[in-house]
């Protein structure tokens, strides 16, 4: 976020230890998503599992004056009934790319193998036609592997689907996909500054 506006980040499962965290994880439960720790360690929890954690949390940032929540994650969550907006990345990122390029040849990028179908499905149900790739940014795995497959489709954009990743990340995709590569963590930021309120 921009100097000088207040932020609070807070995690879905900041009530629980790392051990009961980990209680939650399913690899082939619907939509895994990768969920990083405060240990440091991922666990990989079912969308519909995590979305009350999370609902919570919205509530309780609403309760203590936010004007608005973002959510961390490119899952496509289903509506939050809050006081508050919450932008969500998995409806922000591919609302984006259909405007900029919407007959285009679309990549995009997914943090781990469990989750490519669920992300692909959403990307297609919102109007997207897509071709996917795994590339790890925990683990630094899966680059080379993704700037082959999206430079040898001539993709015309690619889209990382995981709020994980930072600039760096984006840089080295970029030249190894030789096309504009969107990171949805900037992508939000600026979406957030222009609702931010200022004189509140």
């Amino acid at each position: 976020m921009a100097p000088g506006i207040p932020c609070k980040l807070v995690g879905a499962l900041d009530a629980m230890s790392c051990a009961e965290a980990r209680s939650l994880e399913d690899t082939q439960g619907i939509s895994p998503l990768v969920c990083l720790l405060r240990d440091k360690t991922t666990v990989e929890i079912p969308l519909p599992l995590l979305f009350p954690y999370l609902e919570r949390q919205v509530e309780s940032l609403a309760a203590e004056g936010a004007q608005l929540a973002v959510v961390l994650c490119c899952g496509g969550f289903p509506a939050f009934t809050s006081a508050i907006s919450v932008l969500l990345p998995g409806m922000i990122v591919p609302a984006l790319v259909r405007a900029t390029c919407p007959d285009g040849k679309i990549g995009i990028i997914v943090p781990n193998k469990a989750q490519e179908s669920a992300a692909v499905s959403h990307w297609r149900q919102l109007g997207s036609k897509v071709e996917s790739a795994v590339v790890s940014p925990y683990e630094g795995k899966g680059f080379k592997e993704a700037g082959e497959k999206f430079r040898s489709m001539k993709a015309d954009l690619v889209a990382i689907d995981c709020m994980g990743f930072k600039d760096e990340h984006r840089q080295k995709l970029k030249e190894l996909c030789g096309c504009p590569v969107l990171l949805p963590t900037t992508l939000v930021a600026r979406v957030a500054l222009e609702m931010y309120d200022s004189s509140v």
